[in-house]
């Protein structure tokens, strides 16, 4: 993308996968690796990334692999599909469409690191394991909105609410907050 005000770049490490299986309920052996899709508008053109292949841990696979995912500030999701490749082919295992807003809401201090794991669903709409994964938002320090908040104080001497007297006690303020990215 051109205009990085238009973006948010998604610090993205795909940690591992659990339980994976194949059509009817056969465990993976090797072999697998999964797929991140942007969500983009037709005239956006988004990469796709992928993982190395996870040759040794069968149906409990382990990536552990870091991405830097531009999205666009429009982008309400990006999808993780996990695909197994074997001696008939490259294969879908399950995937997920994760909101974004799951990682962006305003009460999320900048640059927060969420862990996260969602369940994967087959294409026939099945359960289908577990992904996991960590995701930071590094987003320019322009943006309004983006995870950041603010809070001030005011001297709250005397006051009377619901009967309790305020500000006569240890604490002599009312803290009031204000939500930065409503």
């Amino acid at each position: 993308m051109n205009n990085k005000t238009n973006s948010r770049v998604l610090e993205l490490t795909i940690i591992s996968g659990e339980s994976l299986s194949r059509a009817g309920n056969s465990r993976i052996k090797k072999n697998t690796y999964v797929v991140i899709n942007p969500e983009s508008s037709s005239n956006d053109h988004t990469a796709s990334f992928a993982t190395a292949m996870d040759t040794e841990n069968g149906s409990c696979p382990f990536w552990n692999q870091k991405f830097h995912v531009d999205m666009p500030m429009h982008a309400s999701f990006f999808t993780l599909e996990v695909r197994c490749k074997n001696s008939s082919g490259d294969h879908a295992v399950g995937s997920v469409r994760v909101p974004v807003s799951d990682f962006t809401s305003w009460y999320f201090p900048r640059n927060y690191l969420h862990f996260l794991s969602y369940r994967l669903k087959d294409r026939d709409g099945g359960r289908n394991g577990v992904i996991n994964f960590s995701v930071k938002v590094n987003s320019p320090e322009n943006v309004v909105g983006d995870g950041g908040c603010t809070a001030y104080s005011v001297p709250a001497k005397g006051w009377e609410y619901g009967g309790a007297s305020m500000g006569q006690g240890g604490a002599n303020g009312t803290v009031i907050g204000v939500p930065c990215g409503y």
